[in-house]
């Protein structure tokens, strides 16, 4: 028995679809196609996915897995009518912490809905666009792993001030304690005050 899956999505979601495929137990071939389009822009192919087995209740079960894949894939890059993309935490390329994305689209002014219950986040960003965001979170974050630090409040608002303000992430630090945002308390750096005091000093500037 065999069930197909036919449809159109750009080069760059054929191979984010094969790739997760090529992770999944489901026998299956692919097959694409490209399709004129007028936009020379857009590189548009007919996808086939064949899901064959003995199985017709496993064929259905893989067919549905296979469909959410291509949806979560499709909603990646391009927007929903309300002009947002979708973007699954478990799926991002950078691994950084939740509320430091959140805080750093927030400071951006970004519009973006966050669904807790899918561990998903919605915003206007386009995929190389929050990318391109998420590395240089992560790039300071990296960093970071050098430096003593005690909590992740503390680390994501040195990361935050980092990425807005371009300053060093020693001279942050230094700055904090400084004023008192932070103390040392054995040989970790600590919050001593109301993160949004922080931000208030440093984003507001």
């Amino acid at each position: 028995m065999k069930k197909m899956i036919s449809v159109k999505a750009s080069n760059r979601e054929i191979m984010d679809i094969c790739k997760e495929l090529s992770k999944m137990d489901i026998d299956c071939s692919i097959e694409s196609k490209s399709i004129y389009t007028e936009e020379k822009s857009k590189d548009i192919s007919n996808l086939r996915i064949k899901i064959y087995g003995y199985d017709k209740n496993k064929i259905m079960e893989n067919y549905k897995n296979i469909m959410d894949l291509v949806n979560r894939i499709h909603k990646k890059y391009n927007p929903s009518p309300k002009g947002l993309f979708e973007y699954r935490l478990s799926d991002i390329k950078y691994p950084i912490n939740k509320n430091l994305i959140l805080d750093a689209l927030k400071s951006l002014k970004i519009n973006y809905i966050y669904k807790e219950d899918e561990n998903l986040i919605k915003c206007s960003l386009s995929f190389d666009e929050f990318n391109a965001i998420l590395k240089e979170l992560h790039d300071i974050n990296t960093e970071l792993s050098f430096v003593n630090v005690g909590s992740k409040p503390v680390r994501n608002i040195i990361v935050l001030v980092a990425y807005f303000t371009k300053k060093d992430i020693e001279d942050i630090i230094d700055e904090c304690i400084e004023k008192e945002f932070f103390r040392i308390e054995k040989d970790k750096i600590v919050l001593n005050k109301d993160i949004n005091l922080i931000k208030k000093h440093f984003l507001n500037e």
